[in-house]
């Protein structure tokens, strides 16, 4: 499938990190644990494993109906999130006993009416029972973590907590969980991803290493290393990473993100010469993206070589033909780097080449359009802008139905376009007539003189008349 990669100046990519579908809790997290705790947790797990998710928190609710238990809590915790049929707002949640070839996923789409509910906010929970002084396992601030970090991801700032205090006690939660080695997979990648958000880096990095120390299979936390090291200017510390991840023969996603970090770093760093290797090693190894393409033709423009640039751009055009998310990333590159005009020629070039293809063609009227809108000077510009888009009309007429969505587009673009043009053009008339009809302005007393004192050779005063000013027009969006 195709990727549409939209690539600010900065050039921050970000990395797809894909976490594995996380498993039960490990029982050495419960080692310490009573013996009927561990019990009761046992007993609720085999009820979860046969979908018996109600009778499973109604077993743990039972135990300890007032949570003041922190191993039952936690499992608590790790139930509500994987096991709940519908939630609101993850601190109500709702819960079901599956019957026979039914599956969470399925009952989620449509949640039965009949659910056994319960008010749960394990933030609030943890939180009292600290303040009463038990003392909190690991495995509970490990679950919390992961709770809230979910909270984060689901709601940010729309929470019952705004998003920075959820993160941050997500922070500390996990942080406390990994100083007594309890995590997985999904809570490293969690707590790394947090760190970064407030730019921790130096804490980022020691997980990271943890991770990888842990999991060196999984690929993703070193590339998430490479991704800190760029981020703190340390471009040295990601060549390594990189070239270890693309020297893998398999093609995946994680090759697709290695290049990114790799033209993050020789871009960055001034080594443009690694830069195009890294370039065009990508553009070889993903040869049906085009994605590639247009990060090279931002490189260019970036780097002031727009003759290189004008090359890439009608190459990745030939070769995908006239895709609009091909279209609108060139035309963004230029506008984001202030050179409009570059990206009329190359629509220019475009339409002369493409004119026997009326979806091209229309495509490209279309871009233009909006360009000539986008970079309006004044209501002749928006005037090209709504012929460009009846063009555009017209070609599209002959390729799509006419209910076809981009219809509607261009009709509401044209009226908005439209009214812009009249409301100008009746300000600047009511400017005119104003000036026009100004009364005339008294002479002035030091410029005049009675007939008693004309005195000869001075020039005949006329009262003073307001010249009528040129209108000037403009259009903006």
């Amino acid at each position: 499938m195709k990727r549409f990669v939209a690539f600010a100046c900065a050039f921050v990519a970000a990395i797809a990190f894909l976490g594995a579908q996380e498993a039960p809790t490990p029982a050495t997290f419960y080692a310490d644990a009573g013996q009927q705790i561990k019990e009761a947790l046992d007993a609720s797990r085999l009820l979860q494993s046969k979908g018996q998710w109600s009778k499973a928190w109604n077993l743990l609710v039972a135990f300890d109906p007032d949570n003041k238990d922190g191993y039952v809590l936690a499992e608590k915790i790790r139930l509500a999130l994987a096991g709940n049929v519908a939630n609101g707002m993850l601190i109500s949640f709702g819960f079901v006993d599956l019957a026979e070839g039914q599956s969470l996923e399925e009952l989620r789409a449509n949640p039965p009416e009949k659910q056994t509910i319960a008010d749960f906010n394990p933030l609030d929970l943890v939180e009292e029972l600290e303040k009463s002084g038990e003392a909190l396992p690991p495995v509970l601030s490990y679950e919390l973590g992961n709770y809230l970090s979910t909270v984060n991801q689901e709601y940010g700032d729309n929470w019952i907590q705004d998003s920075m205090t959820i993160q941050q006690k997500a922070i500390e939660n996990y942080d406390r969980a990994l100083a007594y080695d309890t995590y997985s997979e999904e809570s490293l990648s969690n707590h790394v991803g947090l760190l970064l958000n407030f730019q921790e880096y130096d804490a980022a990095e020691t997980v990271l290493k943890k991770a990888i120390a842990v999991y060196p299979e999984n690929r993703t936390f070193s590339l998430y290393l490479a991704t800190v090291f760029n981020d703190q200017g340390k471009f040295d510390e990601v060549y390594p990473i990189v070239d270890e991840v693309l020297a893998e023969p398999e093609t995946t996603d994680l090759t697709y993100n290695a290049f990114v970090e790799g033209i993050k770093a020789s871009l960055n760093s001034g080594d443009f010469e690694k830069t195009n290797t890294y370039v065009e090693a990508m553009i070889a190894r993903f040869p049906d993206e085009y994605a590639p393409m247009l990060i090279q033709h931002l490189i260019e423009v970036q780097l002031g070589t727009p003759e290189k640039a004008n090359a890439v751009a009608d190459a990745v055009t030939e070769k995908f033909f006239v895709d609009p998310n091909i279209v609108g990333s060139l035309l963004s590159t230029w506008l984001n780097a202030m050179d409009p005009q570059a990206g009329f020629d190359y629509l220019e070039r475009s339409i002369a080449k493409y004119m026997a293809d009326d979806l091209a063609e229309g495509t490209l009227y279309f871009y233009r359009g909006l360009m000539y809108a986008e970079t309006a000077q004044s209501i002749d510009d928006l005037k090209l802008a709504i012929a460009d888009m009846e063009e555009a009309e017209l070609r599209f007429g002959t390729v799509y139905e006419a209910d076809n969505q981009v219809f509607l587009v261009i009709g509401q673009l044209k009226d908005e376009w439209t009214q812009v043009i009249e409301q100008v053009t009746s300000e600047n008339s009511a400017t005119s007539d104003d000036q026009s009809q100004q009364p005339e302005a008294a002479p002035d007393a030091s410029q005049t003189t009675s007939p008693s004192q004309d005195q000869p050779g001075a020039e005949e005063q006329s009262p003073g008349e307001s010249p009528a000013s040129d209108a000037t027009s403009g259009a903006t969006e």
